[in-house]
């Protein structure tokens, strides 16, 4: 930090507004105001010809959605775009980044560009997130690939760590610029300046009621709800010049030792603010009083970084690599507020459930049915893309707003789903109808296979068949020439009827038998299907042999598995002879925090499972699956009583576990279900390892990266260290020779102890209150129950042993097998020349993880991207079902890299992917998908 502020020339003086497009509000009555800003923005923007620009947050959705309900005024948005005096994007929704998938960030910068341009703006070269409780590592890399060479946030960095400009490095290097602003953040100007010659006061925010002559209006009856506040209706406008001179010093002298170069930002602009109509006014009067002191100028942040790069001292930046969530050491106001992915466990699960829908079904499966003849569905796919994305406003989907906002997420992410199911189920009817009938008589069924995933599998598959009943079979078995010896493992068998819908006639009814079984499926092919002949069976299926030991133990070729009195798990790994003991108890402890934080009431009880009672019962048992299920009541605290010590009313909390073991499986399958009767705390599952290990590795974005277990002493610190951090897919504890990972499904929060038995933990439940800290000095708690999670919650993560690390243990493609199971469907004989058997492609090495599989946004190829999370440069194989005619590289953004054209060799492509790289390609499928 510079010693004084003699160096500060110049000020850059951005006016803006970070818009939430629903936090305090629903959607729709924060588009009320929305209206209003943007009405009031465009007139003065239209009126004063000096008022340079003004920056509508890192966003672009706000102008679809103003522009809906103001269709109007859309030709005086797009011409004050194309003037750069109304600046958007790059993004299109304003995202918390650690709990949302990988794709999700790229789209969201696709969608971002195309929404600026189709109203005539540029996205520039400046990445401004004010939002997203830390950054994750790979942005830089993301944000290279759009042209976005800086990068502004605060939340995640330290002041001790850097000054107001550094720059940030991804893990593979890939650098951009950045900022984390001065001492005030996004709001110096606003506070230190404008306040204080508009409203005569800088950070005091009591209001005065019949000082000013303006009209402020409430609701006040008993329809108005919760939370009314007054609104100013007919705000003044006043300004006194007397105090600009002294309040542009004071600023300067609070913050300008952070900036490293003469040019010094400040930033115009609040949550929900408004465009002042005397700004260009102020910034000239200032001009004039201040004179050749300093270059004072109304700018954007382009214009900021184009003056600063002037007088950067590049090889003197500090270097910051990687995820950036540092806690505030020093600084005030930018605290990293980490609870947000732990906040509304219950829309983290639909956000992965309807990514899944799009990202790893709907858009490889179209892309295969697309190779084989069918049409991209694009419009279906851009319209689930925005039910999605739509979701990812940082206060939304971080968990942090009331009921109401939520359940308007609730019924997106069911839309979302429901698209991308759709999409999926077209594409697999498509493969279907253009199956050859060669061999198979017309009265034959057939079972189809679809692997989603470029990687070989091996399955073990739930049928749920509706035989027709004229067959009478009482089972069926499955024909193959790919895959002889299917192994089957018997459920259900009853007589049933099932609807025939057509378009051509009314519903009519199949008389059929419906047949229930379990199928082990073997190397099935990458990106592609299988179809099986369904064979009638006259007898019964008797399933001989089991995986069930005892009445409370499972064992197949890998593990040993015994679940406890207390409902506990213990797994033997009888390749090592590691023992893991007591896995999955639950832990409970007090919440007095809220969505971004975790506070502990002052005196704590925390409760354990250990040792409770529990009802075991084997439900399940076959040679290819069993399950033991352990059922129990968990008491804990009501509530937090006082807010100091939590109730002394105990309430019980029913728990149902299901432990199921597959045969090959390396993993235990769990699905917990609670009933959660309490409120105000924190419910975890913890996996006591034994393994002596400083650090944990966890998936995150196009990255796999370790983190250091112990905390830094932070006491004295501006806010205090955390253990939790976040995941995506999974998180493992190794010692280099053992390892043990928990993978779950949708659930993003776990923290490592240095425990006696080195315990992992992850977070089902953080039940806290609603309170909004719209203001600091104004808390206001609502009476909304949603975020305390109430009712039956069920969670689905598997417990994984292995040898070596993560990478030996394949931990990527162990996980997107979980998250990704096969398709099925049965069908009569199709009508085309398909044959029994394709695949779109196959990729041979597990550390790298394919994470898109869709349409090129222009139509006219393939986009195949996978990322490389490891330390070292890995090498695959992309073998191809029938060779492309184009291999490019790309970026993210998709446009072609000046690189020459990937050679195939026959139907494959070798490729070399460094370290930490994500890898982008463009697939031309030539004649032969036609």
């Amino acid at each position: 930090m510079k010693p004084d502020t003699s160096h500060i020339k110049q000020i850059k003086v951005v006016s803006n507004t970070h818009w939430d497009r629903e936090f305090r509000r629903s959607f729709e009555r924060t588009r009320r105001n929305l209206l209003t800003m943007l009405d009031t923005t465009l007139d003065i923007l239209t009126a004063d010809p000096g008022y340079a620009s003004f920056t509508l947050d890192g966003h672009s959705i706000l102008l679809e959605d103003y522009v809906e309900m103001r269709p109007e005024r859309r030709g005086q948005i797009e011409q004050l775009m194309q003037e750069g005096r109304l600046i958007a994007g790059p993004y299109y929704t304003l995202a918390e980044e650690f709990s949302i998938s990988h794709e999700a960030l790229v789209r969201n910068l696709i969608l971002g560009r195309s929404v600026v341009e189709k109203f005539g703006g540029k996205t520039g070269t400046v990445a401004y997130t004010p939002s997203s409780w830390g950054q994750t590592g790979q942005l830089p890399q993301i944000l290279q690939d759009f042209g976005l060479d800086k990068m502004m946030f605060y939340r995640g960095i330290s002041h001790h760590e850097a000054d107001a400009e550094w720059i940030w490095s991804a893990p593979d290097g890939t650098q951009v610029l950045a900022s984390r602003f001065g001492l005030y953040a996004r709001y110096n100007w606003y506070y230190q300046v404008h306040r204080a010659v508009t409203r005569g006061t800088v950070f005091d925010k009591t209001y005065q009621w019949g000082k000013e002559n303006d009209l402020p209006f409430r609701l006040s009856d008993a329809l108005s709800g919760e939370d009314q506040a007054y609104e100013i209706k007919s705000p003044v406008v006043q300004y006194d010049k007397e105090k600009l001179k002294q309040a542009v010093e004071d600023m300067i002298e609070r913050e300008g030792r952070h900036f490293t170069t003469e040019v010094f930002l400040a930033m115009h602009g609040h949550d929900i603010s408004v465009a002042h109509p005397l700004e260009s006014q102020i910034i000239a009067d200032a001009r004039e009083l201040l004179g050749d002191k300093y270059n004072i100028e109304q700018t954007d942040l382009e214009g900021f970084w184009k003056e600063a790069q002037k007088h950067l001292d590049r090889e003197h930046l500090p270097v910051l690599t990687g995820e950036r969530r540092s806690y505030l050491k020093e600084g005030m106001w930018t605290f990293l507020f980490p609870g947000t992915i732990s906040a509304r466990t219950y829309l983290k699960q639909m956000d992965f459930s309807a990514s899944n829908a799009l990202v790893y079904y709907a858009e490889p499966l179209a892309s295969l049915a697309s190779a084989l003849g069918a049409a991209y569905p694009a419009g279906y796919m851009e319209r689930g893309w925005r039910y999605l994305l739509s979701n990812h406003t940082h206060d939304a989907n971080g968990g942090c707003a009331p009921d109401n906002v939520c359940a308007d997420m609730e019924y997106r992410y069911r839309k979302a789903g429901d698209i991308g199911d759709i999409v999926t189920e077209d594409a697999m009817a498509y493969i279907a109808s253009q199956l050859s009938p060669e061999g198979i008589e017309q009265g034959e069924m057939q079972l189809i296979v679809y692997n989603p995933l470029p990687m070989e599998q091996n399955a073990v598959v739930l049928l749920d068949l509706e035989v027709p009943r004229v067959n009478e079979a009482l089972s069926v078995s499955l024909s193959s020439a790919l895959d002889p010896l299917v192994e089957r493992q018997a459920i259900a068998s009853g007589n049933s009827s099932v609807f025939v819908d057509s378009i051509w006639d009314v519903p009519t009814i199949l008389e059929s038998r419906r047949i229930r079984l379990l199928a082990r499926l073997t190397r099935l092919p990458g990106l592609g299907y299988r179809t099986y002949r369904i064979v009638p069976e006259a007898h019964e299926l008797r399933s001989s042999g089991t995986l069930i030991t005892g009445p409370d133990t499972m064992e197949n070729e890998f593990l040993k598995v015994q679940v406890n009195p207390d409902g506990t798990l213990d797994l033997h790994n009888k390749t090592t002879g590691r023992s893991y003991n007591s896995l999955n108890y639950l832990s409970d402890q007090g919440e007095n925090g809220n969505a971004w934080k975790h506070v502990s009431p002052l005196h704590d009880r925390k409760y354990s499972s250990l040792g409770v009672l529990s009802q075991v019962a084997v439900t399940v048992s076959g040679p290819l699956s069993s399950t033991i299920e352990a059922e129990y009541e968990f008491a804990a605290p009501a509530d937090y009583g006082d807010g100091e010590s939590r109730s002394r009313v105990m309430a019980k909390l029913p728990v149902k576990v299901a432990y199921t073991l597959e045969k090959g499986a390396k993993h235990v399958l769990v699905k917990l279900t609670v009933d959660n009767r309490a409120k105000d705390h924190w419910l975890r599952a913890n996996f006591p390892t034994g393994l002596r290990t400083g650090v944990t590795w966890a998936d995150s974005h196009y990255d796999v990266l370790s983190r250091p277990i112990p905390l830094p002493d932070s006491t004295d610190w501006a806010e205090r260290a955390e253990g939790t951090h976040p995941l995506r897919t999974f998180v493992d504890m190794t010692d280099g020779t053992d390892g043990l990972a928990v993978l779950p499904k949708g659930i993003y929060e776990y923290e490592a102890f240095e425990d006696e038995r080195s315990t992992l933990a992850l977070t089902l439940i953080r039940a806290c209150r609603i309170k909004l800290a719209v203001s600091e000095e104004k808390l206001t708690e609502l009476p909304d129950q949603g975020i305390q999670c109430p009712g039956l919650q069920s969670f689905e993560y598997a417990i994984h042993i292995h040898e070596g690390d993560w990478q030996a243990a394949d931990l990527l493609a162990q996980a997107a097998q979980l998250y990704t199971p096969v398709r099925i469907a049965a069908s009569g004989r199709g009508h085309g020349a398909l044959p029994a058997e394709a695949s779109f492609f196959t990729l041979n090495n597990p550390a790298l993880h394919v994470s898109c599989v869709k349409q090129a946004e222009d139509g006219s190829g393939t986009i195949l991207r996978l990322f490389n999370g490891s330390d070292t440069e890995q090498k695959a194989d992309i073998t191809f079902g029938i060779a492309p005619e184009q291999v490019q590289c790309c970026r993210m953004d998709e446009t072609l890299l000046d690189e020459p054209e990937l050679q195939l060799a026959a139907n494959h492509l070798t490729v070399t992917i460094p370290a930490k790289k994500i890898a982008s390609y463009k697939i031309s499928m030539g004649a032969w998908a036609k």
